[in-house]
């Protein structure tokens, strides 16, 4: 009676903070951060409809229009999908990655096989359709096709097609009616009986000559008693379908400058995707309709109820019913690429700048967009709903407003900056302007804006590449311009404001530039010129002692202490307001011991992001190794996440970002992923605490979390008897506790409390956790 009591009263507490909760990610969990805009391979699974984007899988769910990813994290073994098929007869889906991994799903376990992709196979080893005969899966590879018993799970032949067994990239199968197997390859149309014992022998496969036997067929299928491949032409603006039956091939449909993408059918419907529409015909090979609703379509389906589905490049997925003329988007909320140069956070908004420059500080001209996470959904900004972004290239550095994060400004390489607001560019600097400067000397508009960022006074600050005006500082609406000879013909980077207002600068290293950073300060008078100071370092002792030559990234700890990467690994400058003064300042290396040997921290890593947590600890990502988490002063790891012993799209680290939840942000060259930590940014005061999940349900096995505490708090809990069971000090804002008791074992149903205080007791707080079991 008591215990159905304390229930009611504590849910009757915490219901009024339930929806906060529901949103919470658990801590030690991952979240994906992937576009689902591009989808590339469509397939139908009766109740369900599967979809795959080179980053991720998911379904729309026919009888409750649910959608539900799958990804990495759900357990998929790789990243990088070419195509995916689902046999209704044995209920399996089958995944196929561009690096010819695959995957099945079976009765919602994921079984992985690995066998091509771990062959040394010399070449493209893409798998590029699936296609079922009984309960082998014929996959169309990149050197020829490999078929796979997806009942016994493995792989049982692999057929190399090409002359004298040679390979050639088969990019569809199917047969006809007379079980005549139809290859559509880079080079010609191969045919086989499907019933020959031999087909692993080459000479069992003809290339057809009685359609060009040189030309590249990219798409073939079987409908209504005839073959049809699409014959792809080097400018797609005369692709033409031909029909095979009675054995000859006719020429059926041209449409100039509408490249066929795809051929599908079904026992109703033949569907052809082209690159801005999709039509489909009946058995007659009558037009049935044309589909609306997709400008740039990748594939396209019909389902047996007669709904047609398509993959459209940027709009993902959606359906067309023919009957009630209704289109229907299923909407997947993500960025609009899986590219991130830069990253910026302020409080739980997330903003992406996926443009770039290479090696040398040379644009890559991307697309101008920029995309916004506001820890729910995604806003992406591009020229089509931002004018003002028309004619510019490159986002590649995003700057928050301190006291607004809705005000934002973003950095182009060769077309100025941008000032965004409310998810709006609202106006773009350039020469005429502000006094930002350009790049070459002929060209006033290609202004390379390399990093920017704002100071503890809400200034912001602007770097521009290879000039001597190549800073600049906005306050309020009036610019300030810096020349600083000494950066003349040198391409910047990133920029960081530190807490003595001194702006360090990344160089690129070369042969007209034998340093690494620069140091500007103004002395606090910008106005008055005559006092700035500048400095270069590399890795000369007593210049700075970097480590290596190429500064890739730079963060300021909670001390004001300047952690830098590089080709060589990490670096600390502990005393950075020395500098200027004559004293040492030199940058050290971390010493760490691992087994019998003593070494610097990651000395055999490329450090290409540094990020510092709530706690003082450094996310560190690097070009090869994966992330690291280490301690306060760097000599304990914490974790190792790599592609292979986590949900980690790969190993390659572009730039790590942090919210105020915990969230951490990894940009990969594969996508972005979040991992929600332990440690969040702690105040001087406590704020808004809660504990997430809670109630704790009996099934759930991970950390409770107790967030808005004072900064390092002092935490304990006890039961609702004042007993004692576990303690802790918070990393940051945050404690977490595992449900366990001091004794390891599973706290029992009940209500427990939780005194949070920092060291002087000045800043007390009270919370309570219901654990029901």
């Amino acid at each position: 009676m008591k215990l159905g009591r304390y229930l009611i009263i504590c849910l009757l507490v915490f219901s009024g903070i339930s929806g906060v909760l529901a949103q919470q990610v658990p801590i030690g969990q991952w979240r994906d951060e992937l576009p689902y805009t591009l989808v590339n391979s469509l397939t139908d699974a009766g109740t369900r409809i599967y979809a795959s984007t080179p980053y991720a899988v998911f379904y729309f769910d026919k009888e409750d229009n649910s959608v539900v990813r799958i990804t990495k994290i759900s357990g998929l073994s790789d990243i990088g999908i070419s195509s995916i098929n689902y046999n209704k007869e044995y209920k399996t889906l089958v995944i196929a990655y561009s690096n010819a991994n695959i995957d099945l799903i079976k009765n919602n376990v994921i079984i992985n096989i690995s066998d091509i992709k771990r062959k040394p196979i010399l070449g493209n080893k893409t798998i590029n359709n699936i296609y079922f005969i009984g309960k082998d899966a014929y996959l169309s590879c990149g050197f020829g096709i490999v078929v796979l018993d997806i009942n016994k799970e493995e792989i049982r032949d692999t057929y190399y097609i090409g002359k004298d067994g040679s390979q050639v990239n088969v990019m569809a199968l199917t047969k006809n009616q007379n079980d005549t197997l139809f290859a559509a390859t880079e080079n010609g149309i191969y045919e086989a009986w499907l019933d020959d014992p031999n087909l692993a022998n080459f000479s069992s496969w003809h290339k057809d000559g009685r359609i060009d036997s040189t030309a590249s067929y990219n798409t073939i299928t079987f409908f209504s008693g005839k073959v049809f491949v699409n014959k792809r032409m080097p400018s797609m603006s005369t692709d033409t379908i031909y029909s095979f039956s009675n054995g000859s091939w006719q020429r059926w449909q041209r449409e100039e400058y509408n490249p066929v993408m795809h051929l599908e059918s079904n026992d109703k419907y033949l569907v052809v995707a082209y690159n801005y529409f999709v039509k489909s015909f009946n058995t007659n090979l009558e037009l049935y309709t044309v589909v609306p609703g997709s400008q740039y379509p990748q594939v396209a389906i019909a389902d047996k109820d007669g709904i047609f589905w398509v993959g459209d490049t940027y709009g993902g997925l959606l359906s067309y019913n023919p009957v009630t003329y209704s289109i229907n988007h299923v909407e997947m909320s993500g960025p609009l690429t899986a590219l991130a140069f830069s990253m910026a956070s302020k409080g739980n908004d997330l903003y992406i700048a996926p443009g770039g420059r290479d090696d040398s500080f040379i644009p890559i001209y991307t697309a101008p967009q920029v995309y916004h996470f506001n820890n729910t959904n995604w806003k992406n900004l591009t020229s089509y709903n931002n004018p003002l972004m028309n004619k510019t290239h490159d986002v590649v550095t995003i700057a928050i407003d301190p006291n607004d994060s809705k005000h934002v400004f973003a950095g182009t390489y060769g077309s100025g900056l941008l000032e965004l607001y409310n998810d709006s560019v609202i106006r773009r600097f350039t020469y005429g302007n502000s006094t930002l400067r350009n790049h070459s000397a002929s060209d006033t508009a290609d202004i390379r804006v390399g990093g920017v960022t704002f100071d503890a006074s809400g200034n912001l600050w602007v770097v521009t590449s290879h000039n001597n005006s190549c800073l600049s500082m906005k306050q309020g609406d009036k610019w300030t311009g810096f020349t600083i000879p000494i950066v003349n013909e040198n391409d910047l980077g990133q920029i960081l404001v530190d807490k003595h207002g001194q702006k360090w600068i990344q160089m690129r290293y070369g042969n007209m530039n034998p340093n690494s950073i620069m140091v500007f300060t103004d002395n606090g008078t910008p106005d008055n010129p005559a006092d700035d100071q500048s400095r270069l370092l590399n890795a000369t002792v007593g210049n700075g002692n970097i480590p290596g030559t190429t500064v890739l990234t730079m963060a300021e700890d909670q001390k004001g202490e300047i952690w830098i990467g590089t080709e060589k690994g990490i670096a600390v400058f502990y005393s950075p307001e020395n500098v200027f003064s004559g004293q040492n300042f030199d940058a050290q290396r971390i010493l760490v011991t691992q087994g019998s040997y003593v070494q610097y921290l990651l000395e055999n890593e490329t450090v290409t992001s540094i990020a510092i947590d709530g706690a003082n600890q450094k996310w560190v990502g690097t070009d090869r190794g994966g992330v690291f988490l280490f301690s306060e002063d760097g000599t304990k790891q914490i974790y190792h996440f790599t592609a292979e012993n986590s949900p980690l799209f790969s190993d390659r680290i572009t730039c790590i970002a942090l919210n105020q939840d915990g969230d951490v942000f990894f940009a990969t060259d594969k996508g972005v992923i979040s991992f929600r930590a332990p440690a969040t940014p702690g105040g001087d005061t406590n704020e808004n605490v809660y504990a997430f999940p809670n109630p704790v349900k009996e099934n759930f096995e991970g950390y409770i979390a107790v967030k808005g505490l004072v900064a390092n708090a002092q935490v304990r809990i006890t039961d609702i008897n004042g007993t004692l069971v576990f303690s802790t000090r918070a990393e940051g804002g945050q404690a977490v506790w595992d449900g366990k008791n001091f004794d390891g074992k599973k706290a029992r149903c009940g209500v427990y409390l939780v005194f949070a205080a920092n060291d002087s007791g000045s800043e007390k707080v009270v919370t309570k956790i219901l654990i029901i079991n």
